[in-house]
């Protein structure tokens, strides 16, 4: 029975050191500095690089963009806000993954994202999805989700569109949710199939 205890005791212990070793480890990305080895950056370039360098995710709005500009702040949260200052766009992290597009699609995109994720189709056991992508087709996109999904996932015709992104071990369906969302598309899905639609088609 102590033994069982000892063990129980030790086990919490590891969850709750792992947990905060997870905060600490997106805090110290946070607060450590920006600099990423050049001084003028456009903001899509920053973000991958403070990215790759903290192993994150990242899925950021196709609107999002920014001239090329000297990378301004103590910290990466000080450069990330003097970028995104004097426009609509923000950022937010969440599960290790850095979202950054329109303040009110990122608003949201996460009041109702556990309600979409329970929408989603479930497909095959292996669900996670790792790439990096400073462009890439949403059509090809759709192809490489259906290949580690099983579900038949596609573009509507006539919907050509590129995103950028990094998925760090993403589940396919938020990768998916947060590309559709964040840039304002639309999908329409049942059990086995899922087509993305332009907004107000």
């Amino acid at each position: 029975m102590k033994l069982c205890k000892v063990g129980l005791l030790l086990l919490v212990g590891i969850i709750l050191l792992t947990a905060s070793a997870s905060v600490l480890s997106a805090k110290s990305g946070f607060e450590a500095s920006p600099d990423v080895g050049d001084r003028f950056l456009d903001i899509h370039t920053f973000l991958f690089k403070i990215a790759a360098r903290n192993d994150w995710s990242l899925i950021v709005s196709s609107e999002v963009n920014s001239p090329i500009r000297k990378v301004s702040g103590a910290t990466v949260k000080e450069a990330l806000n003097n970028y995104l200052e004097t426009t609509r766009y923000r950022w937010r992290f969440y599960e290790n993954c850095l979202y950054v597009a329109h303040e009110n699609d990122l608003e949201l995109f996460f009041r109702h994202l556990a309600e979409l994720e329970l929408t989603m189709p479930r497909g095959q056991a292996k669900s996670s999805f790792s790439g990096n992508f400073m462009r890439i087709d949403l059509e090809m996109l759709c192809s490489m989700l259906k290949s580690i999904s099983g579900v038949e996932i596609r573009p509507s015709t006539g919907l050509h569109h590129s995103v950028m992104m990094r998925a760090a071990d993403m589940s396919w369906q938020r990768v998916l949710l947060a590309v559709v969302y964040l840039n304002r598309f639309r999908m329409d899905r049942t059990d086995y199939s899922i087509t993305i639609f332009p907004a107000g088609s």
